[in-house]
């Protein structure tokens, strides 16, 4: 019982935290206008390049919004509660660390989903992208399954929080790289061979393959070891996110770091 509470509560109040001190209208510019802009963007890009059609590009751009969102709401989920100086209390406490940051991975995958949703529905309709409506159920299970693996990488990246001022600096280079690495605009197999060999273990790729595949007619049974293959991936990142900070939380309390910056 005081495992799910912690879970719940710990993790609402944690994602109502991130929103405490700013306009809650700068989700409109930031989480949907500027990933349907880039969306737009690559589409022409893809057509002038003649690359792919521009469900490709539709499809890529709509599960990087998750990713980004994942990656910098997870990371500062961990880092306001430093910069707050409210995370010497939070490691204090005797409750499941698994309870503590799963609890807050789950409102930004939920966010993730959302903007995912959102930039996917605008984007299409933007550049007349149809899509059997037999496939929407397995695109969002695919999605699920991209937003709990970019959830748990930005729980790597928010380990990062005890050993640098920001962690948006990570955030920005990985997910100008998940752009590239996972074929969200690029095929993978135009890339070179060990970019194709490290897309595998990354957050988006299994993903990726799974909703192109069912928004060119394949059902959810034959997806199923890609989505198996993301689930895996993230729950990878997410036992490495939690070994960081459990990691990084005994060289804090040995350095008297944890309120430093």
């Amino acid at each position: 019982m005081n495992w799910l509470r912690v879970f719940f509560h710990g993790g609402l109040t944690s994602y109502r935290a991130l929103f405490a001190w700013i306009n809650p209208w700068i989700f409109l510019p930031v989480l949907v206008v500027y990933p349907v802009f880039q969306t737009v963007f690559f589409v022409y890009l893809g057509r002038a390049a003649d690359v792919a059609d521009d469900a490709f590009f539709v499809i890529g751009n709509s599960f990087v919004a998750a990713a980004v969102t994942g990656l910098f709401g997870m990371g500062q989920a961990i880092a306001g509660e430093r910069r707050f100086q409210t995370l010497p209390v939070l490691l204090a406490s005797p409750a499941s660390r698994l309870a503590l940051f799963l609890g807050r991975a789950v409102p930004t995958m939920a966010n993730g989903f959302v903007v995912a949703t959102i930039t996917f529905v605008l984007g299409a309709a933007l550049m007349g992208v149809t899509i059997d409506r037999a496939a929407y159920g397995g695109l969002a299970l695919a999605l699920a399954a991209s937003c709990f693996a970019c959830a748990a990488l930005g729980l790597c990246v928010g380990s990062l929080t005890f050993r640098a001022r920001s962690i948006g600096v990570f955030a920005d280079a990985i997910s100008a790289a998940l752009l590239l690495v996972t074929g969200a605009n690029v095929p993978l197999e135009r890339l070179p061979d060990v970019l194709q060999s490290v897309s595998a273990y990354i957050p988006l790729t299994h993903g990726l393959h799974a909703a192109r595949a069912l928004a060119t007619g394949a059902s959810v049974t034959d997806v199923l070891p890609q989505i198996r293959d993301e689930l895996l991936v993230g729950a990878a990142y997410f036992a490495a996110g939690l070994l960081l900070l459990r990691y990084f939380e005994r060289d804090g309390r040995r350095a008297g770091s944890f309120e430093r910056f």
